[in-house]
């Protein structure tokens, strides 16, 4: 990868995000790969991050209070930027209560009545203008910085949960599956990303709602209280929809975590499921565990429905609790009832959407760092007594009952005595029972982290008998293995197109959200995203059971886990949601334009080179904005992957005391999944950046302060709209690629369809010879002649013309520690 220009960019180019330009033109003009990604920036390195959260964390264990906390961990290594950021956007949103003030000002100066003010309206329309270029120039960083620390935040704790993993007793990893260790570090903490940005809005908001009820208090005087009791009403409305979440939630978690922890389980024991012919009973297993988390999925999915249409239907709500009681007392003031207005669009925003979303927020991610505080305080693998004054291993007045495999963890500190003790010379050589093979060359696993020593390792080769094993291959010691133990040239799997499959769907999705209408619009457009997401589940399950080991064995299991984890939980929780409140907000936002260019026709001429504008730089964006996100997508699996090969292999890791060595391959593709990230992050701000500054030049003046109230009114609210808007479209265009890639798992190549009963039976021939013991053999043999098995379709063979006999009543047995390797 090549330095990334952010590191000399001047202040004005990271602003405006300049420095992207050149990535953006050359995604547009050709497909992107991986070494065209920027490095990530030196102060986003995994192992600088991870040092100084350790370091923290290390002070808060050793500060002997009762419970470490994490989070003054966290606090202390990022609270100033997190501060700085919060105080840029507080300055921006409090730019939206000063707006409708403006706005009044400018109605009344607009009214025949006052005539000789239309000059100052003029500049107090420049004024208006002023404060909307303020507020995105100050959101825009401030959103950008969030997400950016709330990326460093995720990276940092990644880093110590591995490191923990890799200390962490048998006793407690037994208690752990990898689905649970995985789900943890792709569903939970991948959420620091995104939901960062809302974290301020939590004193923000309240602020807003106190400033602009004193203002509306001013306007329509007690009427006001209308307002403030219909939006309070929302409040409870939705803290009580929260409040039933919770507990549907605690359930989810559990009926995940234990589909998880199956679905893992069957993956690194594939060769065994399909070896026993067990794939219908494991597909049967998952599937009765899914169909609970489908149920829970439902009620959630029907309360957050509710949860976030309060935004829609509260505006007309609002607005007549405050409007109506004053117009029938006071008579109508075009001035009150406009600026009225805007200050309820801003307390509709604030206190449906930041506010609960604050909240929230907030609540997930207590939850999520007292679950990471507890696993950081569990118990640790410790190190064996040793003495290098002796050669030989003492077992001193040990009282157990162990077989071999007891016997040998006892030795290496993985199991614990009752009693007595144990000492070594502190150098222990160990070979798994079981195949474990790192992804990598066939150097990296011998050498494994050791330098290259040619004499030593040639020697290794030889006594392994490996070198028939190199000589059938290109570039021996540089060919590339998966941590699955089966040989084999990489598979290209060919994919049909599923362009069809998002048609059908969609369809049925748009049909059956059409069926109600009002407050229950959209509800059954969410239980049919949550219908397909169960059928995909069920569709890439069985393509996985039912696909051939020689395309399995190309895959690293933690590219199928992450199918699984990730892209399942973003088409089960966020996809339905975002969707439905894409198309609320498209319709929205256009019908704004239409309302406006109704009023003043000539604002649709002008509007139209702008929207053709942005919709150009929309498609400039998307076309590197996508590559981005299946890089990023591509570079996040051997996260995972890394995580299950340490687990697999941990006992051999500790063995040779080569923590270090796997905690800095862990960084390294930590590092390479932030490069990839970070610049799509940068992507992204360039574009909302430029669509905030296409929609400014939206806004126009009229001459009627009936037409001028509502034209600013429909700006204003556009400029509020449009971004999220914008930013939902973005999201909904990324998580579909979580349901492209699963489409691609569901169109993997099958095994040879299994004979059925009817044709099982045809196969059975009465025998007349077998009723007469005297014509009958007792006993059965097996024949093989010339066999050639090959792993992989065109990969070499590992068995060639192999002839051999089995005689009735002898046993086939295998090597238990037979060593296989793939490439």
């Amino acid at each position: 990868m090549q330095k990334s220009p952010v590191e000399n960019a001047s202040y004005l180019s990271k602003y405006f995000f300049w420095w992207t330009n050149p990535i953006m033109r050359k995604g547009f003009k050709e497909k992107l790969r991986p070494s065209d990604v920027y490095q990530a920036p030196s102060k986003d390195a995994a192992d600088i991050l991870a040092e100084h959260l350790e370091k923290e964390w290390d002070r808060e264990v050793a500060s002997g209070r009762k419970k470490p906390s994490l989070l003054r961990a966290l606090a202390r290594c990022f609270i100033r930027p997190f501060l700085l950021f919060g105080f840029l956007l507080y300055i921006g949103e409090a730019t939206k209560t000063v707006q409708p003030q403006l706005l009044g000002r400018i109605i009344a100066s607009f009214d025949p009545v006052h005539e000789p003010e239309r000059a100052n309206g003029y500049f107090l329309a420049f004024g208006l203008g002023l404060l909307f270029i303020v507020r995105f120039l100050l959101l825009q960083p401030a959103m950008f910085g969030l997400h950016h620390l709330g990326m460093q935040i995720r990276i940092a704790l990644f880093s110590i949960i591995y490191k923990k993993t890799l200390k962490l007793s048998s006793r407690v990893l037994d208690k752990i599956s990898t689905g649970q260790l995985v789900s943890l570090m792709s569903a939970n903490l991948g959420k620091f990303d995104q939901s960062l940005g809302m974290a301020h809005f939590v004193w923000i908001s309240p602020l807003q709602c106190i400033l602009c009820t004193g203002l509306i208090w001013e306007l329509i005087d007690v009427n006001s209280f209308c307002a403030l009791a219909a939006i309070s009403l929302l409040g409870v409305f939705q803290a009580f929809l929260s409040h039933k979440m919770g507990p549907y939630k605690a359930q989810k978690v559990l009926l995940t975590n234990k589909r998880l922890a199956l679905t893992s389980e069957i993956m690194e024991n594939l060769h065994s499921v399909k070896a026993y012919g067990w794939e219908e009973i494991m597909e049967t297993l998952i599937k009765n565990i899914r169909q609970d988390e489908v149920k829970l999925t439902r009620k959630i999915g029907s309360l957050r429905y509710f949860y976030s249409s309060a935004y829609f239907f509260s505006a007309i709500f609002v607005i007549v609790a405050a409007i109506v009681p004053h117009a029938l007392s006071r008579g109508i003031n075009l001035r009150r009832i406009f600026t009225t207005l805007s200050y309820c669009m801003v307390l509709r925003m604030t206190v449906t959407r930041q506010l609960p979303g604050s909240i929230q927020m907030w609540y997930d991610t207590m939850r999520l760092i007292w679950k990471i505080e507890e696993f950081l305080s569990k118990e640790e693998y410790k190190l064996m007594e040793y003495d290098l004054s002796i050669t030989e291993l003492e077992l001193k007045d040990v009282t157990a009952s162990w077989d071999e495999s007891s016997l040998l963890m006892t030795i290496l500190g993985e199991l614990v005595p009752s009693s007595g003790k144990i000492r070594h010379s502190g150098r222990i050589s160990y070979s798994s029972q079981t195949a474990w093979i790192m992804p990598g060359t066939i150097r990296d696993n011998i050498l494994f982290g050791l330098t290259y020593d040619e004499y030593r390792y040639k020697s290794v080769v030889k006594a392994c008998q490996l070198e028939e094993e190199e000589h059938q291959r290109v570039e021996p010691n540089m060919t590339k293995y998966s941590n699955m133990s089966s040989p084999g040239k990489n598979y290209a799997i060919i994919v049909t197109q599923t362009s069809s499959y998002y048609i059908l769907y969609i369809y049925v999705a748009t049909s059956e959200s059409l069926l109600a209408m009002g407050f229950f619009r959209g509800l059954p457009f969410v239980h049919t995203m949550i219908t397909i997401s169960k059928k995909l589940h069920q569709k890439m399950l069985h393509a996985v059971l039912s696909a051939p080991m020689s395309v399995l064995n190309t895959m690293k299991t933690g590219r199928i886990m992450n199918r699984f984890t990730k892209d399942m939980a973003t088409i089960d929780d966020m996809l339905p949601l975002l969707m439905f409140d894409f198309v609320q907000l498209t319709v929205v936002v256009v019908g704004c334009i239409l309302v406006v260019s109704i009023v003043r026709p000539y604002i649709f001429l002008a509007a139209t080179p702008l929207v053709i504008i942005f919709i150009v730089m929309r498609k400039y964006f998307l076309r590197t904005g996508q590559q981005l996100k299946q890089l990023e997508t591509e570079a996040r699996s051997p996260i995972f992957s890394h995580l299950i090969i340490s687990l697999k292999g941990l006992w051999t890791i500790r063995a040779f005391e080569r923590q270090a060595y796997f905690e800095n391959l862990f960084h390294k593709t930590l590092n390479t999944h932030t490069a990839t990230w970070f610049l799509y992050l940068s992507t992204l701000r360039w574009f909302l950046f430029r669509s905030d500054i296409i929609f400014v030049f939206f806004f126009t003046l009229t001459d009627k302060p009936g037409e001028i109230g509502i034209v600013i009114c429909l700006a204003m609210l556009i400029l509020g709209t449009f971004q999220w808007c914008v930013a939902t479209s973005i999201a909904v265009d990324g998580m579909m690629r979580s349901v492209d890639r699963v489409f691609k798992f569901i169109d993997l190549p099958s095994e040879t369809p299994k004979l059925d009963k009817s044709k099982c039976s045809d196969l059975i021939i009465e025998n007349v010879d077998a009723q007469a013991d005297s014509s009958w053999p007792n006993r059965g043999q097996i024949d093989v002649q010339n066999l050639t098995v090959k792993y992989t379709e065109g990969g070499h063979a590992v068995l060639k013309n192999l002839s051999f006999t089995v005689e009735g009543r002898q046993r086939v047995c295998k090597r238990n520690c037979s060593l296989k390797y793939k490439h």
